[in-house]
This record gives C-alpha cells, sequence and structure tokens, in this order.
C-alpha cells in the first residue's frame, strides 16, 4: 500500500534559517485517500531567535499566548513532527509548493535540533508538490479546473485558497496549517480524478532514483510550469546528469536544431544556457519534475505547428552525438570550476551550513544516544561531537529545553549573545527588535486591511522583549 502524507507548516518568517516553525499539521492517507491518521502541532519559537515577524502572525493568527505560553519548546514540537512521520514508515509527502517553501523549514528545523535533517527523502520516503502537480495538470489539461484570475495582473493564480474557493473546495481558513492540508487534500483528489495520467507520472518521479530510471531514455518528454502566471511548455530529451552536481539533469530544449549547436565551441555553448535562445535545460531530479508523454507537446501554443517526425529526428540526434555529449559533460565541470572560484568563501553561518556535507557514523553515533541520554549526561556528550554545526545545535536544544542542565557560564553566554544579537540596530537575516518595530509602523501605514488590536498586541509583546534583552545585559 502507497501510503501518502499531506502536510503544512505556518512559521515565523519567510527565511527558513533564522524562522520557527510555530504550528505543523499532516493527514496520512492511502492511495485512494482513505485516512489513517492526523496531527496538528503547536509550539514556541526557537529561543536562538525568539523575534517573529509581525506580518507572518497577522497572515497565520499565531497568537501571543502561544508564543509566551505553550507547553511545547519549539524542539519539543519539532521531536514531535519527527516522531510523528517516523511512526508511519514509508510515504510519499506532498505540500502545497512544499518543495519551495516547507522543506526548507522542515529540514532546518531538524538540523538546528540535531536529527536527521533528510526525512522526507530517504530511507524510502519520497516526496511530491502539488502546485507542481496543478501547474502540470492545468497545462495539459486546461477544462480540467477552474482557474481563478488574479485581479491585479489578469492572469491565472494558483493561490491555494482563491483555487480552493472556485473550484468548491471547503477551506474555513487560509493559512491555517491543517484546513490548508485538508485543501491539499482535495487538490490532490481533483488532480487524480480529472487528470489521472498527471497524477501517475508524478508519482513515477517523486524520487531520485526514480527520475533518473525515467528520463534516461530515447524519448521526447513534455515538460510545463507556470511562471507569474503564465504557461512554458517544453519539448526535451535527455542529455546528462551534471557530473559535479548529480541531482542536476541537463536536458536539451526540442524547439532547436541539434546540427546548429554540435560544432559550437564551449564560449558559444555557455551562451545557450540562458535568454530568448535556450537550449539547455535543468530538470531538479530531488524536486519531483513532471514529465509527461510527448502527446502533449502538440496541444501546447509553443508545439501546435510542429512537425512530430521533425522532433523525434532531433531527438535521436542528440541522444546518438556521444562526443557532442562528452564535450557538454566537460563543459559542465568547468562551469562547475568557475562558479567555485567565484563564490564568497567567507565563512557563513552554521545555520546556512546545512548542505555542506554529513556528519561521519561517530558523530550520528553520538547524536542519537544525545537524545536518548538523561538530561544531566547531555552536556558531556554534546562536547564529544566532532562535527562543530552538531555539536552547537546540540547544545541549543539544551539551551530550549533543557537549560537548567547546562553549565551556568554557558546559559549566560547564551542568554546575552540573544540579546545582543536582537537588539542590534544592524541589519541581519533574522528578525530582530528595531526590524520587527519597523515593519509594525510600516504595517500600521499600509494600505491593506490589518488587524489593528492584533497589531498592537504584537508591539506590546516585541518591546517586552526589547526590555527583558536590555535587562539581561545589565546583568
Amino acid at each position: 500500500m502507497t501510503k501518502i502524507v499531506i502536510y503544512d507548516l505556518e512559521t515565523s518568517g519567510i527565511d527558513s534559517a533564522f524562522s520557527s516553525i510555530l504550528q505543523a499539521a499532516a493527514v496520512c492517507v492511502d492511495e485512494n485517500f482513505n485516512e489513517i491518521d492526523r496531527f496538528n502541532l503547536r509550539g514556541k519559537m526557537k529561543k536562538e531567535y525568539p523575534i517573529p515577524h509581525p506580518k507572518a502572525l497577522l497572515v497565520n493568527d499565531v497568537s501571543v499566548d502561544q508564543l509566551q505560553n505553550h507547553e511545547n519548546s519549539n524542539f519539543s514540537l519539532i521531536s514531535e513532527i519527527q516522531k510523528k512521520f517516523l511512526s508511519w514508515g514509508e510515504c510519499i509527502f506532498i505540500g502545497y509548493n512544499s518543495i519551495g517553501f516547507d522543506e526548507h523549514h522542515l529540514r532546518q528545523s531538524f538540523y538546528q535540533s540535531a536529527l536527521p535533517p533528510y526525512l522526507t527523502n530517504t530511507n524510502g520516503n519520497k516526496r511530491g508538490d502539488a502546485l507542481k502537480l496543478l501547474h502540470t495538470a492545468s497545462a495539459s489539461h486546461p477544462n480540467a479546473f477552474v482557474r481563478p484570475i488574479n485581479n491585479d495582473t489578469g492572469k491565472p493564480t494558483f493561490q491555494l485558497s482563491e483555487f480552493a474557493r472556485v473550484n468548491n473546495i471547503s477551506q474555513e481558513k487560509a493559512h491555517d496549517a491543517l484546513y490548508d492540508v485538508e485543501a491539499t487534500l482535495e487538490v490532490c483528489r481533483l488532480i487524480k480524478e480529472r487528470c489521472p495520467d498527471v497524477w501517475v507520472s508524478a508519482m513515477q518521479t517523486a524520487s531520485k532514483s526514480d527520475v533518473y530510471a525515467k528520463i534516461d531514455q530515447d524519448k521526447v518528454f513534455c515538460a510545463s510550469r507556470f511562471f507569474r502566471g503564465k504557461e512554458y511548455t517544453h519539448g526535451i530529451t535527455y542529455l546528462t546528469k551534471n557530473p559535479s552536481y548529480e541531482n542536476h539533469i541537463y536536458c536539451f530544449d526540442l524547439k532547436h536544431d541539434p546540427e546548429t549547436i554540435f560544432d559550437l565551441d564551449r564560449a558559444d555553448l555557455k551562451k545557450l544556457f540562458k535568454g530568448k535562445n535556450k537550449c539547455f535545460h535543468i530538470i531538479k531530479a530531488n524536486e519531483q519534475p513532471i514529465l509527461l508523454d510527448e502527446q502533449y507537446l502538440y496541444q501546447s501554443e509553443e508545439y501546435k505547428n510542429e512537425n512530430p517526425d521533425t522532433i523525434a529526428k532531433r531527438m535521436k540526434m542528440i541522444r546518438s552525438n556521444k562526443s557532442f555529449i562528452e564535450k557538454f559533460q566537460n563543459l559542465l565541470i568547468d562551469m562547475q570550476d568557475d562558479k567555485n572560484l567565484s563564490q564568497d568563501q567567507s565563512d557563513k553561518p552554521l545555520e546556512r551550513q546545512i548542505y555542506d556535507g554529513f556528519p561521519d557514523s561517530k558523530d550520528n553515533y553520538l547524536m542519537s544516544d544525545f537524545h536518548a541520554a538523561i538530561p544531566e549526561k547531555k552536556f558531556e556528550i554534546a562536547e564529544k561531537i566532532k562535527d562543530m554545526r552538531y555539536k552547537e545545535f546540540a547544545k541549543r536544544v539544551m539551551y530550549n529545553e533543557y537549560s537548567d542542565y547546562l553549565p551556568e557560564k554557558e546559559l549566560i553566554k547564551r542568554d546575552q549573545l540573544v540579546a545582543r544579537n536582537h537588539l542590534t540596530l544592524d541589519e541581519k537575516s533574522w528578525c530582530t527588535i528595531p526590524q520587527a518595530l519597523n515593519a509594525i509602523d510600516d504595517l500600521r501605514e499600509s494600505e491593506e486591511e490589518v488587524n489593528l488590536s492584533r497589531l498592537d498586541e504584537i508591539d506590546e509583546y516585541i518591546q517586552r522583549l526589547g526590555n527583558a534583552f536590555e535587562e539581561r545585559l545589565k546583568g
């Protein structure tokens, strides 16, 4: 039985490295969308970054009382999410724009809790995105749904609340994790019922290994997406994996004649990665690319006048030219070397080092031991972890959940660092006290409809935290 998890998160801000999950909800269903289990969890913010963006609280309607008094610390919330997900076994995890947003917050939350961050795409798990599914379904089956129009742009919008409204999907309250989960579940049900071929294709590319198995064929694929309300459809065929980063697969755009590029030098080939003459497309193997059969190409505006025999001939020319593929692979290696040399080599904060390698087996064992240990033993185990990222995050777990068991100097140091980080007038990636107060002023003066009583409550909360931080620094 294939199990599917539909999930959604509400967070304190946009930047996943410095925001907190405040609400998480999920429904586990079978392949026919019969419910197996569900959860709806809330908690506080990370103590290291305790200032929410005021607009985020207005949008997701998280109360100040939750931030102050909820029984779950942020670590308790994250560990409970992990526990529930693991209890459901192998699943396909799907959210609405989850690969672009929720996945980053989920991974960062696990990572900063000294837990394995890649839960949704390891140990047999796979992941998808209902927004990607809906984009493809709407392009390939334009009459399957009502597509709402954005009043400002006059173009289709795929905002969940708007799509749900015009397609008679009940959504009692937008931007509440559980209600968004239930709406997303109904979107998935609609796609499976009305566009079963899209659903099947999407399930075939929910993991990297699935993508690799499907795409490396002498075959023409149709790839469709929407960007800023405009549909883009491409006929593509597989070229190669990026030798430096195998999650990136390069495909050739069959709108172009391959004979015009085979003899180009590297400098000219580089010009064909961007712009109007773009010939090469990146398919991200770990982000559920949805690859439809060739038949859908010829109903699109871009390909309706193309000859299928010409497209098939171009595909065979690309696939059979092994010397060009080798030249292209070498070009990718050179481009990666150039990129590495041009990158900023300054130190990144630990939060942004999530993709900078994996801890070794000994550190993995120590982290497991750390989480299982009684509070009195945790700091001693944390000190043994060699990977500086996970050593620090283990201590942060203690700061959030077991602060009484931190050495007094360690606790004072962390308290004062948090105060300095959030009273600063410097622009930071996290939300500081001055940034939050400025955002509140902007919201009061904006033309948007704002709940002023809630905004006043948030304002008072931020100012109380600021006063507390100033007292903390006074000693």
